[in-house]
């Protein structure tokens, strides 16, 4: 479904671009009637694997009988992934009708942009649906983000990589700062931020704000033994199978973990069954997701250095040395280079294609050629890229791997006909 067939007014609205700031949505929200203060939230941030924790979280909370409300971004194919109730998008005739309603509040002197839109339409329709519990993914940064009006129970900051530098700042220290921003006086922090960026920014930050952080390898632990993982938190060991694929998905199910036994202490009923169940049905999707078999195709939207590094490990770990036909493309104000460098000298052939929004794949092949040390081509419509790389990939007996953007994922689904809605 189209958002702006969808939500018309929304159209005008991506015009805006990202403007960071909470002067919008807070108003917004208060001509709303302040719908997010109607239920508890857990607040999530970072710049890799906030979605799949959140996937984690609201899975674990959904199997303890709790009714969920899901907030992510972006969508892949359709609006609604956006906004769910107990893992089910929400319906057509909600959303619009939910939609009118922020269409209405918005006054021509507080123009919201287009993700802030978002947020209070998701803000109000889980208000609206009487969730138990909402768990919100932040659309970049945190301080100034709309999601950080929120009052959220318990924040949780994954890790912190170079992203989004025109807007949070040039450095991973910058960087940090503005993500810390989501933390709360008095709740708790959950992170897996790398220790020395741990001890120089966040934990002072956090000192400062009054927050009680929880801290991956320190104050609890994550570790996987084949398709087993294993947390050890407040003198428990929970061990269970994820329901995502991916090596980098140890750490998000454990801050998943670490982050539903401090909504115990605060009086949810979340039972160790329901942790485990929990892990295993927790479905995301984009995210070292295999598509088909014969040959085996897998899309993951990898975007970002820090990213793309723990790819390469969940490659050397789970394709087993298999010939690999890589498709790419990317949005131009991404560190495309970066991506390139850890995941193109792994694979047999380099495809550079684009489909809208993307970079033109002739420019991205000149860059792919001081990396890799492979046959590269420019196949510059998507449907032919997936095409031939279908055919090599066979003659090769190895796979095709389809990276470098959330958005060239999503159009890989409109190619496959994946209605990612219809599978949720």
């Amino acid at each position: 479904m189209d958002d702006k067939l969808s939500l018309p007014f929304l159209a005008g609205l991506q015009r805006t671009g990202i403007v960071p700031g909470l002067q919008r949505i807070k108003p917004l929200l208060e001509r709303l009637g302040n719908p997010h203060h109607a239920y508890p939230s857990v607040l999530v941030g970072g710049t890799n694997g906030k979605g799949s924790t959140c996937a984690f979280i609201e899975s674990i909370l959904r199997q303890s009988g709790y009714r969920t409300g899901l907030f992510t971004s972006p969508h892949l194919v359709d609006v609604r992934e956006r906004v769910r109730i107990s893992g089910k998008p929400l319906e057509v005739s909600k959303l619009e009708e939910y939609g009118e309603e922020v269409r209405r509040k918005i006054v021509d002197s507080c123009v919201p942009t287009y993700f802030e839109a978002l947020t209070a339409v998701g803000f109000l329709a889980f208000q609206r649906e009487e969730v138990d519990i909402a768990v919100v993914e932040v659309g970049m940064g945190g301080r100034f983000d709309s999601t950080n009006c929120l009052e959220p129970v318990v924040s949780v900051l994954t890790n912190v990589s170079l992203d989004h530098q025109k807007f949070l700042g040039d450095t991973i220290e910058k960087i940090a700062l503005e993500k810390v921003g989501i933390a709360r006086e008095g709740r708790k922090f959950i992170t897996a931020v790398e220790d020395s960026l741990f001890r120089k920014v966040v934990e002072p930050a956090c000192m400062d704000i009054g927050a009680q952080v929880l801290k991956l390898d320190r104050d609890f632990f994550a570790s996987r033994s084949g398709e087993r993982l294993s947390v050890r938190i407040n003198g428990q060991e929970i061990s269970g199978v994820l329901g995502l694929r991916g090596t980098f998905q140890t750490e998000n199910a454990g801050l998943a973990v670490a982050c539903c036994e401090v909504l115990e202490t605060l009086g949810f009923k979340i039972g160790k069954e329901n942790i485990v169940e929990g892990l295993a049905k927790a479905r995301w999707h984009g995210r070292f997701q295999v598509l088909k078999e014969s040959p085996t195709l897998i899309v993951d939207g990898c975007h970002n250095e820090g990213a793309a590094r723990r790819l390469k490990e969940t490659i050397r770990q789970e394709l087993d040395g298999r010939p690999i036909v890589l498709v790419h493309s990317s949005k131009p104000e991404k560190d495309y280079k970066a991506v390139l460098s850890e995941i193109a000298p792994l694979c047999k052939q380099v495809i550079e294609t684009t489909c809208d929004g993307l970079m033109d794949p002739f420019e991205l092949a000149k860059t792919a050629m001081t990396v890799a040390d492979c046959d590269i081509l420019c196949i510059p419509r998507l449907r032919d890229a997936l095409d031939f790389a279908t055919e090599e990939a066979t003659r090769l007996g190895g796979c095709v791997l389809v990276t470098g953007s959330l958005y060239l994922v999503g159009a890989v689904f409109k190619e496959m006909g994946v209605k990612v809605c219809d599978e949720c």
